[in-house]
């Protein structure tokens, strides 16, 4: 008999404490479906995602209603295709949209497909690694770049940091720059007591992806609008970067999270925060990131478990595996754990139980190194993307322009991006890293754009 490969696989990780997406950890928020007789297609009784009449129409104007937009548009290629279209929805090609450092890729990869020019603003490290956007950085970024039509920022990161957004969409709005922000890890805001979401703040557009936080297959988020004139580019933008043959599936799902939250998850959402905060409380050995980082300024989301652990973070994510707790990621000195309303208390009992069983062990954690200045720009990122390029070993690449993303994990912010002059503190920090902590390094190289191809724009 032939085996299902996937379907073995995906067994075997099932039944585990998910500290991890998806949001639905495992859970039908109303039971059991039989995916398959509901996966269909345009049909005159179903509906057209870029033409909506019916159900698609009435869950986009209930999630709206949900999420105070003026138009929400469901997506079925994650929080990436409404980032693909933010940052194309106010520039047109050659014109500037300002980006945090911490962007998603998929953010760079909105700016090559639309020919936008992109002004970074730097990122800001702790003393214990963490890395952030802060406020004044951001301000003093769209000053110097009044030309700007928007600015892009990131809210929540993944640990769960949320900055202060409220002086930057202000002066923003004064200087007539647009505000979008990457917000795929709060779908969950609306309904979280306390926390206000992007579009409460008064951002012009924000994302959300439903299957990080809320009870949505993966896959599955929406594109927030504040104000409904936007929709016609925003969903033209879309359609070039989802398949025109889009899930039902998967927009079902997120109108059930919508629906599950409205009628029992935002009070689901309260107990596991409670039972989190007493989680953090009884920590014994063991120290809340989200306290130790107070003094950034930066508000935390309570449902992101963000824990220092002595022994390192790794070590730590494996000790929680073997009690059966597998974890969303670690870096070299914490582990991060997603909870949702599909949680319950017991789900948080148990992560705390077996915290109580590991010996938080005392390593000696290495010095972070501090974030390097941004490197020169000689391209645009597309240019650069669209140049012809080579392999260059990094040991030979002083001096020449990137032609991909590279960089270390964590943070996960690039070290270089395309169209930027690789130096030699680029060099020294990819190659005295694992192949597992690096990104955009194939082997021992890095991609570039060859010479004949580099004069600069």
């Amino acid at each position: 008999m032939s085996r299902r490969y996937i379907h073995e696989m995906l067994l075997e990780a099932a039944g585990r404490a998910s500290g991890h997406m998806p949001g639905h950890k495992g859970r039908a928020p109303f039971g059991v479906e039989n995916l398959y007789a509901l996966d269909t297609t345009e049909l005159p009784c179903t509906d057209d995602l870029y033409a909506p009449e019916n159900g698609i129409l009435q869950a986009q104007e209930a999630y709206a209603k949900a999420a105070g937009a003026a138009k929400s548009i469901l997506l079925h290629n994650g929080s990436s295709a409404g980032i693909h279209g933010m940052m194309q929805l106010w520039a047109r090609e050659g014109e500037t949209v300002i980006l945090g450092r911490n962007a998603h890729l998929s953010a760079v990869n909105g700016a090559i497909m639309g020919g936008v020019n992109i002004v970074w603003i730097p990122a800001h490290q702790t003393q214990d690694g963490y890395c952030i956007i802060r406020p004044e950085d951001a301000l003093k970024t769209l000053r110097e770049n009044p030309h700007a039509r928007a600015i892009l920022l990131t809210r929540p990161d993944y640990y769960g940091g949320m900055m202060q957004l409220e002086e930057i969409i202000a002066q923003a709005h004064q200087m007539g720059v647009r505000v979008a922000v990457d917000e795929a890890h709060g779908a969950h805001l609306p309904w979280l007591e306390g926390v206000p979401s992007a579009g409460e703040l008064g951002a012009d557009a924000w994302v959300q992806s439903v299957h990080k936080t809320l009870p949505g297959l993966t896959g599955s988020a929406v594109l927030h609008l504040a104000d409904a004139a936007d929709a016609p580019r925003a969903l033209a933008l879309i359609r070039r970067s989802q398949t025109s043959s889009p899930s039902f599936v998967l927009m079902m799902s997120a109108d059930d999270a919508r629906v599950y939250m409205e009628e029992t998850g935002s009070n689901r959402l309260r107990e596991v925060v409670q039972a989190a905060n007493k989680l953090r409380r009884e920590l014994q050995g063991y120290r809340d990131a989200h306290e130790t980082w107070r003094e950034t300024g930066m508000t935390f989301d309570p449902t992101r478990l963000v824990i220092e652990a002595p022994q390192g973070g790794e070590k730590l994510a494996q000790q929680l595996a073997r009690y059966g707790v597998d974890v969303e990621m670690h870096d070299d000195r914490r582990v991060v754990i997603i909870l949702t309303a599909m949680d319950d208390a017991c789900t948080v009992e148990k992560i705390a139980a077996a915290l109580k069983e590991i010996p938080p062990e005392k390593m000696e954690m290495p010095q972070m190194a501090p974030l390097l200045p941004l490197p020169e720009k000689a391209m645009d990122v597309r240019r650069a993307v669209m140049a012809e390029t080579e392999p260059v070993a990094l040991n030979e690449a002083e001096g020449r322009i990137a032609a991909a993303s590279a960089g270390l994990y964590p943070p996960g912010i690039p070290l270089v991006c395309p169209g930027e002059i690789i130096t030699k503190e680029v060099i020294a920090r990819l190659s005295g890293a694992e192949n597992r902590q690096r990104f955009g390094v194939e082997g021992n190289g890095i991609s570039c754009v060859r010479k004949n191809d580099s004069t600069s724009a």
